[in-house]
């Protein structure tokens, strides 16, 4: 029992350092601005009170107790501000709180701003958001109370913020793994359920679709196998990655090949942000470590292990 209790410690409390926390607070915020700076010309439309959808119809698909423009404006209204001058608004103080994040400046004020901005906008917008908006949201979450500023940032720079391996950066990391783990299981098991996963068309339709497909895959009609196999090793992938993604002599394969399957989407699907997003997530919980006290206990001690700059924390 004291072995396990020490293991336990060990693994949830041993201090770590803050590089993947940083990197993946780096990543998000340029990945965040670079598609904010790709909506911008288009926010009207798609987050406009007389955009696409207006906001008296979102504001009751948010829920009553989400906040969001809609209500905001609402708000500023007897004040004189305009429903337009309440979504612009919005959106620079989410970019400041992004460039804040981006540079490590007051980075838990600006991980709040950030947070909070985008919960307002993605609240009147769930008819056009896909899988990266709720990640980003998550992810902002997370970086409100993970210790992402101890590398890289200005708050490092000017002695605002510990530096050195913490108990709390170790467990933001355990955070973001188990929470990989969750997802890719959860996204696994519900495509077995499904026989399109089994029998090829799932891969075949998602290739095939026009505002998806990059490529002319009209030649996977003649191998129906092929498209089978990209199937079933989907779903091992998947569901396979909570278990071996522990494994020390599987994690690193498992995750260069999660990696291969984000970049095949990215390429073939054109779901660049999504797939750069879950790359970041993979990268920041298993494969940032720049010192060699941050190897895995289960990979043996730091001055044993091959490559230890390298290994998985």
């Amino acid at each position: 029992m004291n072995r396990l209790q020490t293991h336990v410690r060990r693994f949830w409390l041993e201090p770590a350092s803050s590089d993947g926390l940083a990197f993946l607070r780096i990543s998000v915020a340029a990945l965040s601005l670079f598609q904010l700076a790709t909506l911008w010309p288009h926010l009207p439309a798609l987050y406009g009170n007389f955009g696409l959808v207006q906001w008296v119809i979102t504001d009751v698909g948010a829920g009553d107790w989400a906040p969001s423009l809609g209500r905001v404006g609402l708000l500023l209204a007897p004040l004189g501000v305009s429903t337009m001058t309440t979504m612009y608004t919005v959106f620079v103080l989410y970019a400041v709180g992004l460039v804040g994040l981006l540079l490590g400046y007051r980075t838990r004020f600006f991980a709040v701003l950030t947070w909070f901005t985008h919960g307002l906008t993605s609240a009147n917008a769930y008819l056009s958001l896909y899988g990266v908006d709720t990640i980003l949201h998550v992810l902002f979450f997370y970086l409100v109370f993970m210790p992402s500023a101890g590398r890289w940032s200005l708050d490092a720079r000017a002695g605002r913020v510990f530096t050195g391996p913490t108990s709390g950066a170790r467990v933001a990391l355990r955070t973001l793994q188990f929470h990989l783990c969750f997802i890719y299981l959860d996204t696994g098991l519900a495509k077995a359920q499904g026989v399109q996963w089994w029998n090829g068309e799932a891969l075949w339709r998602a290739l095939m679709q026009p505002q998806f497909r990059a490529f002319d895959f009209s030649w996977l009609a003649s191998y129906p196998l092929l498209a089978r196999v990209g199937c079933w090793s989907t779903l091992l992938l998947e569901v396979g990655y909570a278990g071996m993604i522990w494994v020390p002599r599987l994690r690193r394969h498992w995750l260069v090949a999660t990696l291969m399957l984000h970049a095949g989407i990215a390429v073939c699907l054109r779901l660049w942000l999504f797939s750069l997003t879950m790359m970041v997530f993979n990268l920041a919980a298993f494969a940032l470590s720049w010192r060699a006290s941050e190897a895995p206990m289960e990979d043996g001690p730091p001055a044993q292990a091959p490559d230890a700059a390298l290994q998985p924390v």
